[in-house]
């Protein structure tokens, strides 16, 4: 239910806050106080169009705000918790918190629980809150498919388990219709989509892949790319010391001669032993240059094939995947593929036989939905007539008119349309073609009453609900709507002092000048003062002994219908 709504800068409201309560909530006040502005704010904040003069005159922006309560809502309360977590919203102790700006450019910024979101979401919360109902404002009611719906919430349990046993065997067919459009290709279709597979699969299986072939590949091509510049430093070194010049046969030369004269003078001595240690360290070089090039004759061979292969596994991660593990996933999905165009026939063969089946159980299910409907419809039809009779509409009748379709639907195979006629001898006409205003006020008012178990919407607005009626009728109004306020919160703008008597909880709203500008107000009157009110409902603003008594005997008569619900 709605419990709290802050209103600021909308046209002639500047700044408005109102708790609200469960039970029945009236709205009264003069002609022109605003009654309907707290209505249009409601409206604009739950995803309304919202006009170009919306905001108060002098203000740089519009905004309200509203609360509500579903914690005593189990079914209302997991879809708008569903549609919550779909849009990454968090939940919030206070409720369900939602609320709306309006710049004077223009620009409109919805928020939920502080998260800013789409209006279309907005809308979806709202169709789940609260249903607004005046002469000029789209009801939910009002929709086929919404009305569809009730009915088949009217049915209660048997229709849940048929709808979920329909919405399951639809979606298995629905599937099944995929995949044969799918397969239902021609001839040469089919050839060519089978030789392309055939081609891939070739390919990939050809190159004979391993897992990590790659890795080890690319360490070999890395080392041995790098053999070819060491061979080029140590041909270098070879040509230096034992080339044309070949230093090493040099020293061998020195060595010789040297050892000649170093027993004539000792200084040698020491030149002859640096020369034969050069010797030394000249011949394993030489040996250990030798054993690496002969340890690489091979390199440009080996590294051309592992250049080759890379370059085979780098061209099939391009066209298949970015790993071999990849490329191997895909293999398989062309294969699944090929193997299904391949057994093409046998596939759509059992596909059929499958679809067929489905179709014998969607129609059997699907008219066992549709002789519910039919069924429960008589006893909706039964009930909306009894109390459109209560409600002084004593020749009206109700239909539910059910139109059976030839295909499946989502949820069978029917449209439904709620149908109405006020008068004796006239046709039954959709809902949404009623002319009426009060006519159409004691519609809605019924089907409320009668379908207010099945609807999960917690709150009821009722905006112009005592158009054209008085007297009798509106006592009738006044107390059917007592009856719906036990089970959801009404909230009622009326000029009727017998609705107004009913009230649970009594708002007036008024207008006064506040610095030569209109402003709106609303207060919650205590007893004294909405039986003050309720005379001035009845007196015209002269407030007499008698209209005083009126007063209070309907407030009385008011409380005795209360205290009797209650008690039954």
């Amino acid at each position: 239910m709605l419990t709290y709504l802050h209103v600021k800068n909308i046209a002639l409201i500047h700044d408005l806050e109102i708790d609200f309560s469960s039970g029945l909530n009236i709205l009264t006040g003069e002609t022109g106080a605003g009654k309907s502005i707290i209505l249009g704010s409601i409206n604009y904040v739950l995803g309304g169009k919202s006009k170009k003069d919306v905001i108060r005159r002098g203000a740089d922006e519009a905004m309200v705000e509203c609360v509500f309560d579903v914690s005593n809502k189990d079914k209302e309360e997991l879809l708008i918790k569903t549609i919550l977590e779909e849009n990454g919203i968090k939940p919030d102790p206070n409720g369900i918190i939602i609320s709306r700006k309006t710049a004077v450019n223009g620009r409109s910024v919805f928020r939920v629980n502080g998260e800013v979101v789409r209006q279309d979401v907005i809308r979806k919360l709202a169709g789940l809150l609260i249903d607004i109902h005046s002469q000029h404002e789209h009801q939910s009611l009002l929709s086929s498919s919404r009305q569809l719906e009730l009915l088949d919430r009217y049915c209660g349990d048997a229709m849940d388990q048929l709808l979920s046993l329909y919405g399951e065997l639809y979606k298995e067919h629905y599937d099944l219709m995929k995949e044969i459009n799918v397969d239902l290709m021609d001839d040469e279709k089919r050839r060519r989509e089978i030789a392309f597979l055939e081609f891939e699969i070739k390919e990939i299986e050809d190159a004979n892949l391993k897992i990590g072939e790659d890795q080890e590949l690319q360490d070999v091509y890395d080392h041995l790319s790098h053999s070819k510049d060491i061979l080029e430093i140590l041909g270098h070194v070879d040509q230096t010391f034992f080339g044309r010049q070949d230093i090493s046969s040099h020293i061998s030369s020195y060595i010789s001669n040297i050892s000649k004269y170093k027993d004539y003078d000792k200084a040698l001595e020491s030149v002859y032993e640096s020369l034969v240690q050069i010797e030394d360290i000249l011949t394993t070089l030489s040996r250990d240059v030798e054993s690496f090039v002969d340890q690489s004759t091979d390199f440009e061979e080996e590294l051309y094939e592992s250049e080759k292969r890379l370059d085979v596994i780098n061209q099939l991660k391009l066209k298949y995947g970015d790993s071999i593990e990849s490329i191997f996933d895909y293999l398989s999905k062309q294969q699944d593929k090929h193997d299904s165009l391949v057994d093409y026939e046998k596939n759509l063969l059992e596909t059929k036989v499958k679809i067929k089946s489905l179709e014998t159980k969607l129609q059997k299910t699907g008219d066992d939905i549709h002789n519910l409907r039919v069924r429960k419809s008589k006893e909706l039809k039964e009930q909306i007539e009894l109390l459109l009779y209560d409600l002084n509409l004593e020749n009206a009748q109700f239909q539910v008119h059910l139109d059976k379709q030839k295909d499946f639907g989502i949820k069978g195979f029917d449209k439904a349309e709620f149908l109405i006629t006020t008068n004796k001898g006239e046709p039954l006409k959709p809902l949404k073609e009623v002319a009426s205003g009060g006519e159409l006020s004691r519609i809605m008012l019924a089907l409320k009453s009668v379908l207010a178990e099945v609807d999960e919407v917690g709150t009821l607005i009722f905006d112009e609900v005592d158009t054209g009626i008085s007297g009798k009728t509106a006592q009738m109004v006044a107390e059917k709507m007592v009856d719906l306020s036990g089970i959801r919160q009404l909230i009622c703008i009326t000029h009727l002092p017998q609705i107004a008597s009913m009230a649970d909880h009594h708002y007036r709203i008024s207008k006064r000048i506040v610095d030569d500008v209109a402003q709106t107000d609303m207060v919650l009157m205590d007893e004294v003062k909405s039986l003050e009110e309720v005379g001035r409902m009845l007196g015209g603003g002269r407030i007499t002994d008698n209209v005083y008594k009126t007063a209070q005997e309907m407030r009385d008569y008011g409380r005795k219908i209360k205290a009797s619900n209650k008690g039954s």
